[in-house]
């Protein structure tokens, strides 16, 4: 398949780390990539008559769903574009991309245009005022529990951090939270609509307050990495390795035990200002 060309245009960034790609996609390459898949379904399409495998692509092609056809197509395609464009522009992208089409004629005969939205990591502005506001914490004599001390600590960190979350990212965590939610009520053999009436929310009030606990959580986690950062606070990989080599359940995901390892020092580090 062909390089699609590219220029400056093709890329508009926001200052909340919104990106847009505009991709075409050459009606050439969408017929070779139709050819493609049929002979993908032809591998395995058998047919009275035929043998597995051998019936011609025409019957193949009458006798296969043309939307999921279709589906397996564009997403192919599409996936290949934006892969290419996220090399070109070195963005970084932490959530799906969102897919429109804006062509008029999305069908196998013409170009395809293509809007492509993601957004990159935010940045977070931490206001100084959370040092002094963690040192009087640290000397208050009534904070004895230690659970306390670390939510005031958090606390001064959200209401001292200022950072213009994406929605496209917020959407993002919500509709994950959604989904777990409902496998969590299957599992326990009741509807969410249930669930939720025995916490007595409705599914609209539940997204808000997920949406108040995503803006917090990411508050919290870019000022983290922010002090971090900024008091070159860094984890080694023996670190890492001892607590994948203890704990092999989170062998499988380096990056959060980075940031748990991150997160303990920067709350060691705060609990020390005084």
């Amino acid at each position: 398949m062909a390089l699609m060309k590219t220029n400056s245009a093709d890329l508009k960034k926001q200052d909340n780390k919104i990106f847009t790609l505009n991709v075409e996609i050459k009606v050439a390459d969408i017929k070779e990539e139709y050819q493609e898949h049929l002979k993908h379904f032809q591998a395995d399409f058998e047919t009275k008559g035929f043998r597995k495998g051998k019936v011609p692509l025409d019957i193949v092609e009458q006798n296969i769903n043309p939307e999921k056809l279709f589906e397996e197509v564009a997403s192919h395609l599409i996936s290949h574009a934006y892969g290419e464009k996220i090399k070109e522009y070195d963005l970084k992208p932490i959530v799906q991309p969102q897919v429109k089409f804006i062509s008029k004629d999305v069908d196998f005969d013409h170009n395809w245009q293509i809007e492509i939205t993601s957004c990159e990591l935010p940045e977070i502005k931490l206001n100084d005022k959370y040092l002094t506001k963690i040192k009087k914490i640290n000397s208050d004599k009534n904070i004895t529990d230690e659970n306390q001390k670390i939510e005031k600590i958090i606390d001064s960190l959200v209401n001292n951090g200022k950072v213009e979350l994406p929605e496209i990212l917020i959407e993002s965590d919500v509709q994950n939270q959604l989904s777990q939610l409902v496998d969590q009520s299957r599992q326990a053999g009741i509807s969410v609509t249930d669930y939720l009436k025995n916490k007595g929310l409705t599914l609209e009030q539940y997204k808000e307050n997920l949406k108040k606990q995503i803006i917090k959580e990411w508050t919290l986690n870019l000022a983290i990495t922010q002090i971090a950062k900024e008091q070159k606070i860094e984890v080694s990989e023996v670190e890492v390795k001892d607590i994948a080599k203890n704990n092999p359940s989170l062998g499988q995901n380096i990056n959060f035990i980075y940031y748990i390892l991150t997160q303990q020092k920067v709350f060691d580090f705060l609990k020390k200002l005084l």
